[in-house]
Order: C-alpha cells, then structure tokens, then sequence
C-alpha cells in the first residue's frame, strides 16, 4: 500500500495536468502584459523568459516543503503553489534591477485593504508590492522576487517575477545546477560558502565593469554619424592617423613615436576645415575613409623631404609668424616634418593650400574670431584694432618662442586660447583710458608672453 504522501502527490499531478491548458493560457496573458510594458526600448530589459513548472520540479516541491502535511486536497496545494509560473525580466545591470522595481508602482495600483496592486492596463493581474525588497534568500543572497497572481474564470493562479541582471542571473544557473540540483553528497561548509561569496563578488565587480563599458559603446554609438558629432569624428580620425603613422614610420625609418596629441590635432583641423559647417558631411566622411584606406596601402616614405609647391603668401602677420617658423621646422625637426606630412597626405590639395589653411585654422583655435573683433571698444575703431593686432602677435611669439610641436598639440591650444582671452578681458575691464592703458602696455605685453610661456614648463 503506497504512502498517503504520493496518494497525495498523485492526486496534485493529476489536477496540476487537468488545468495545463489554462496555465499555459495564463502564461501568455503575463507574457504579453509584461512584453508590452517592459520591451519598449525605454526600460532597462533585455530581455523576458517564463516557465509553468515542468511536474519533475513540482514533485519535488511539494515533497521538500511538506505540501502534503499542510493541505489535504491537491487542488489546494497548487492554489498556493506561489510560483507555479515564473517570470523572470533581465536587465543589463544590478542598478537596473532597483529601477525595473520601482517602475512596477507606476504600472500598478494599490488596492485598499490589501497588500495587492492591480495593473493598470489588465484588471486580471496583481502583484504584492508591500514586501520589502530585494528580499534576502536562504543563501544569503539577495533577489528581486515578487509574488503576484492572475484571474481567470475566478480562479487563482499564482506567479512569482523575479528581476534579475546578466550577472545575477548568471549566478543563479551557477547556484541552481551546481549546489541546490547537485544528487551527490556534498558537506556544504563554511568554506563553500566563502567560495561561493566570493564568486558572487567577482561578478558584482565584473557587472561594474561591463557597465563601465556598456556607457562608453553607448556613448560612442552616439556619435556614429560621423562629422555631425564633433568628439565621435575627432576621436575617428585620430585613432585612423595614429595608427596610419605608427605602420608608416616603422615602414620607412624603421621605429615610432608617440604620435596621439599631434593626430587629435590632425583631426580637430580636419573637422573645422572640413565638418564644422554641417554640409554634405556624410559624402565628406566616406571621402576621409578612402583617402586613409589608400594611405594604408601605398607608400608613404616619411624619410623623404616635404616641399611647398610656390612660396606661402598671407597678409595676416600672425599666420605670417607661424609660417615662417613651420617652413624652417619642416624639413630638420623630424617631429614637425611627421606633422606636416600626414597633414598634407589626408588632405586631396596641394601642400602650400594645406600649409596655408593649417595657419588660419590654428589663429581660429587660438584666438575666437567673433569674440576678439569686439574686444577694447572703449577706444576708438583704429586703437582697438592696433591693440588686437599687437597682443595676438605677442601670443604668436611666445608659442614660436617655445620651440616645440607641443605647441599645437590639443590640450596646450586650449590652454592657450582661455589664457588669452582671460587676460585680454581683464585687460579690456582694468582700462577705460587709453592714455593708461598704453602706460602699462609693455608691462602687460610681457606678462601675457609669461602666462602662455607657463603652460609648457
């Protein structure tokens, strides 16, 4: 004669496949309210899964929490079978799972006199969300479980959603499959228990990480339609001319250099000349990506000398400063001759256009052009426009002074171009008389030369 207990577990089974076609109905009821109101690209989840609980598992439960010594009918048991669907939404991170959380109080109402919320847009689904969470397991764990029920015909079938992240989820397989589904004897010691924590702690420090740079491919996935986004296009181009002179360098004399600050240089030009006026920047960059692909595979000697077509010409004394230098620099400073040449082999012109571009750019980033016309006009038009003239030659002078390619290099020419017009402003608000301001022109000329000077030392 068998035992009341699987009288007991025969009977459940039967009821529990009597009623199969109905929870698989209400399986995809929850399924397709929790799609429409998680899956929609605002929430953190990636993803969804459900389950009705396979009659192995079930067995299993009812015996291991004594379901047979607490209800007498099968019908019962099931009836407080609290997760005899499972839910379980999957996020990307553990931060998620506090969010996923405190969104189900805008998708649910509390009903009064019960710990129970119903949803908003299906009056069959409730969920209890007066238990506080995360709620600690057995294992000492955490985990975002929530018991909830669906209605049909009024009858009670009972859900359990779990929130869970990639790791957290990835945890739980660990856990299920190697200790809690384990048949062999295992001595569950303090010991396993530290290894296990641990291992729980290395993947809350690997969720970090992978969020870390989940933001950063967000971020640059941002900035995809390159030219329409200054930083995205920049950083492109710079990577594309690093890389293109590490191979050539090591190709034609045979080591590199450390060339980054001068590629983002390379490629902040490339996007005022080119970009920063927002036409036909799509057609441009597939031009830049052709023009560096074919750069790739020809030869580039970097060991040959550069030559400027025709003599540079410019009636703009500040460019006429920087010129002159850079045609004395480009062929014996090998830095500089480096510069120049990967300057004039992206750009499709001649290398005197692209010389001379080079110069008008770089007075643009120094100095901003619609700011400085308007700068002193506390004085007449003519003594406005020497003093303009006179303190962007001693800015000139003092960067060819420093004598090196750092001087073109991104973070130093925006240092340089605050340090500029924070002087010039002071200058602009300390004098309102002329005839004073000329007194300490000297002094202040020497000054700015110093505040620049500064920023390579």
């Amino acid at each position: 004669m068998k035992l009341d207990l699987f009288s007991f577990i025969d009977e459940t089974m039967a009821y529990y496949k009597s009623k199969s076609a109905i929870y698989q109905y209400a399986e995809g009821k929850l399924n397709q309210f929790f799609s429409d109101e998680f899956l929609n690209g605002e929430d953190p989840v990636i993803s969804l899964r459900s389950r009705i609980k396979a009659e192995d598992s079930l067995k299993e439960k009812l015996i291991r929490n004594q379901f047979y010594l607490q209800y007498e009918a099968g019908k019962d048991a099931i009836s407080h079978l609290t997760d005899l669907i499972g839910i379980t939404m999957q996020c990307r991170f553990i931060r998620n799972e506090d969010q996923l959380y405190k969104t189900l109080f805008n998708k649910f109402t509390r009903m009064k006199g019960t710990p129970y919320f119903v949803a908003n847009h299906d009056s069959d689904i409730f969920i209890d969300l007066s238990v506080f969470q995360p709620q600690i397991q057995r294992n000492g764990f955490t985990i975002y479980r929530i018991d909830g029920y669906y209605t049909f015909n009024d009858e009670i079938i009972r859900f359990e959603l779990q929130i869970k992240s990639l790791v957290h989820a990835f945890w739980s397989e660990i856990e299920h499959e190697v200790v809690y589904k384990n048949p062999d004897f295992i001595l569950y010691d303090q010991f396993n228990k530290d290894m296990l924590g641990a291992i729980r702690d290395n993947l809350d420090v690997v969720d970090r990480q992978l969020e870390i740079m989940y933001d950063e491919i967000s971020h640059q996935s941002k900035q995809t339609q390159i030219g329409m986004d200054e930083v995205g296009f920049k950083q492109f181009v710079a990577r594309s001319i690093n890389e293109l002179v590490n191979r050539k360098m090591r190709e034609s004399v045979g080591f590199t250099s450390d060339f980054k600050k001068c590629s983002a240089m390379i490629a902040q030009y490339v996007y005022v000349r080119d970009f920063i006026n927002g036409e036909h920047n799509k057609e441009r960059m597939m031009d830049y990506l052709e023009t560096l692909n074919m750069l790739a595979t020809s030869k580039l000697d970097l060991s040959e000398e550069i030559h400027l077509e025709r003599e540079h010409q410019t009636d703009d004394e500040f460019c006429r400063i920087f010129a002159n230098y850079w045609q004395e620099q480009l062929n014996s400073n090998f830095q500089w001759h480096i510069f120049f040449a990967m300057l004039f082999s992206i750009q499709p012109g001649s290398n005197i256009d692209d010389f001379t571009d080079f110069c008008i750019i770089i007075k643009r980033l120094l100095i901003e052009p619609n700011w400085y016309r308007n700068t002193f006009k506390q004085f007449d038009d003519d003594k406005a426009l020497a003093i303009q003239n006179e303190l962007e030659l001693v800015l000139a002078n003092a960067l060819i002074a420093i004598d090196d390619i750092e001087i073109v290099h991104e973070d130093k020419v925006y240092l340089c171009m605050q340090t500029f017009r924070y002087y010039v402003t002071q200058l602009e608000n300390e004098y309102d008389d002329y005839k004073e301001f000329i007194e300490y022109y000297d002094k202040n000329k020497l000054e700015l030369a110093r505040l620049i000077t500064d920023h390579f030392h």
